[in-house]
């Protein structure tokens, strides 16, 4: 049962991982839009 539940944990443990990288990701590419939208109506 222990063994079940460390193995569950771990997945859940990926899971939030993955999804904190994605936003990461994501916002530094909403980011990256942002800012050249900005230069280039500043130009």
């Amino acid at each position: 049962m222990g063994k079940r539940n460390r193995e569950a944990y771990a997945k859940r443990q990926e899971v939030k991982a993955n999804n904190i990288i994605k936003g990461i990701f994501v916002s530094l590419i909403v980011l990256a839009l942002v800012s050249m939208v900005f230069f280039a109506v500043n130009a």
